[in-house]
């Protein structure tokens, strides 16, 4: 039995998708009631469970072998990853595959990556198998601009710079290798799709793709923390995402990692593909 928590997500529903195909026995966890009777519709066990309830926690994980466990970016994302981890300790469950962020260490200079360096450590320590995965930005993200960008024509640049964005499936397919594969224990799994583009990029990959013109507008931080406010995140988190964002223009998220062909043994999807796929999404 495999726990996928946030099974939901952005990272999650694929990776259910993934291990129901390689024939796992899953069971899906969400916060959400509403969602359970589909998720069983896909074949799997679903349960409801909520971070802050250790009891929900420990049935979530009663019985499994392994877990995934993600969490929305959130203040409390460090004591829901705790709390999850000792129940899955309490039930006897042997392996973490926890999702993190690209460069999480404990030498981290920005909060997001000490935010997860802190659960990755508290993993380490308590005793479970355990492997990182450790994305930067998911393409998926573009698609909560695929409305305005239709209207408007204008891709809105939060970044100022060059990232190797990853689609959210490919997390989901090392996960799943994570999960099922032999050898990952103890591995850290740094994510990145196979190219570094910037807003300008993909301003034009929009236009190439849709057939219409696309431009790239700078978005300052102080426009992109109030959208997130505005949205529903917590200030503190906006705030994390801000900074996170100041250092692609120093290349800082432009690295390439190999880690998908290499796990995988096929190339990380390009960009293009994804817009291509989501091509409807960016044309009224």
């Amino acid at each position: 039995m495999i726990t996928v928590f946030g099974a939901t997500g952005t990272t999650g529903a694929p990776l259910v998708e993934t291990l129901l195909a390689k024939g796992a026995e899953v069971r899906a966890v969400t916060s959400d009631p509403a969602r359970v009777a589909a998720l069983r519709t896909r074949g799997c066990e679903a349960i409801t469970a909520n971070f802050t309830d250790p009891a929900a926690l420990e049935r979530a994980c009663a019985g499994a072998e392994k877990i995934y466990l993600v969490t929305p970016a959130h203040r409390d994302m460090r004591r829901w990853k705790a709390n999850t981890i000792e129940a899955a300790k309490a039930v006897g469950v042997r392996h973490v595959v926890l999702a993190t962020g690209l460069g999480a260490s404990p030498k981290a200079r920005v909060t997001f990556g000490k935010w997860h360096s802190e659960t990755q450590e508290l993993l380490k320590q308590s005793g479970l198998n355990w492997t990182f995965v450790q994305p930067t930005y998911f393409m998926q993200n573009l698609l909560w601009q695929a409305g305005s960008v239709a209207k408007t024509g204008v891709y809105h640049d939060d970044l100022g710079g060059p990232v190797a964005w990853i689609d959210a499936r490919d997390i989901a397919a090392v996960a799943a290798e994570a999960l099922t594969g032999a050898g990952h224990e103890g591995k850290t799994y740094g994510l990145t799709g196979p190219e570094a583009l910037t807003g300008v990029d993909i301003a034009a990959i929009l236009s190439d793709v849709t057939g219409r013109s696309v431009i790239c507008a700078p978005l300052s931080a102080e426009d992109s923390k109030a959208t997130m406010i505005a949205g529903g995140m917590q200030g503190e988190v906006a705030a994390a995402m801000v900074e996170l964002a100041s250092i692609a223009p120093k290349g800082y998220l432009a690295g390439i990692e190999t880690t998908v062909s290499d796990v995988l043994g096929r190339p990380a999807r390009r960009f293009t593909d994804f817009v291509a796929e989501n091509r409807d999404a960016f044309v009224q």
